[in-house]
């Protein structure tokens, strides 16, 4: 059974179209056209994108809670209820905490995105992150959905989003694996068979 994309809008096939052409080139023995950029790089670095995907990163967090002790005075049935709606209050706020701490994609947010040949950089929050290479050990995409994942030694993993995810994908692939491995991963088989 072929999986083919379901186009959500002209870019999404637009960007489809760009990652078959792109994938093509590259195993044809060609090389990923540079972009300009006011980015100072290395010696030998060379930029080949620079636009918007949606940005995430996954993590749990120490969270604390604050817990309430109250004393009741009264009948037992007042003593009986306020003990109650203390021990649910308490309850929601654990549930909260540990709903809050728990490993999940955060920093949600449209963000720059520079690919070069030796990294991603991502321009979040007023900064820019270097993802080098060299410290990507697993990538993988959900091409149809236009997600990628890149994860780390030692660092959250990354997520990014968006309609350019396909082309993207065939060029982080090509530096991450080189250009004789595209064929080879399975998240590029529906590129490779458009």
């Amino acid at each position: 059974m072929t999986l083919e994309p379901l186009p959500a809008n002209p870019e999404w096939a637009a960007s489809w179209n760009a990652a078959v052409h792109l994938y093509r080139h590259i195993v044809a023995g060609g090389v990923p056209d540079e972009v300009s950029t006011s980015l100072l790089l290395a010696p030998g670095e060379a930029t080949y994108c620079d636009l918007p995907f949606r940005y995430a990163r996954y993590y749990g967090m120490d969270v604390t809670y604050q817990r309430s002790d109250s004393m009741f005075f009264g009948s037992a049935l007042f003593v009986a209820a306020g003990m109650a709606a203390t021990a649910v209050s308490n309850s929601r706020a654990k549930n909260r905490a540990q709903n809050l701490a728990a490993a999940q994609w955060r920093e949600h947010c449209l963000a720059r995105v520079i690919v070069t040949n030796y990294c991603v950089m991502c321009f979040v929050h007023g900064q820019w992150l270097r993802f080098a290479y060299p410290a990507v050990v697993d990538f993988n995409a959900d091409m149809l959905n236009g997600v990628c994942y890149l994860i780390f030694d030692g660092a959250e993993p990354l997520q990014l989003a968006g309609p350019q995810v396909p082309w993207l994908v065939v060029l982080m692939s090509s530096f991450l694996y080189g250009p004789h491995r595209l064929p080879t991963l399975p998240f590029l088989h529906p590129i490779a068979r458009a």
